[in-house]
């Protein structure tokens, strides 16, 4: 089981990582071009997430895993768009 204190704080990074990366992504969608370099470290902190998110749901309560599930779309759906984007 997952411990309380840990789920929270990592569904806390969770939505930090995911808020800088839909505006990371939404910059690139301007007409001028965005950083790409912020643009790429976008990615790998979402796969970062992603990765970090197949650990914790394997100790995760059903409860937890539940609710980490739908971190993990989120982090999917962003991925998606920063892949159809380039």
């Amino acid at each position: 089981m997952a411990e309380r204190t840990h789920l929270e704080h990592f569904l806390e990074k969770a939505e930090t990582t995911l808020e800088a990366a839909q505006k990371t992504f939404e910059d690139s969608q301007r007409v001028q071009e965005g950083d790409y370099g912020e643009y790429i470290q976008a990615q790998r902190n979402l796969q970062d997430l992603n990765d970090e998110l197949g650990t914790l749901m394997h100790a995760a309560t059903p409860e937890q895993r539940d609710q980490l599930h739908r971190t993990q779309i989120q982090v999917n759906q962003l991925q998606n768009h920063f892949i159809l984007k380039r």
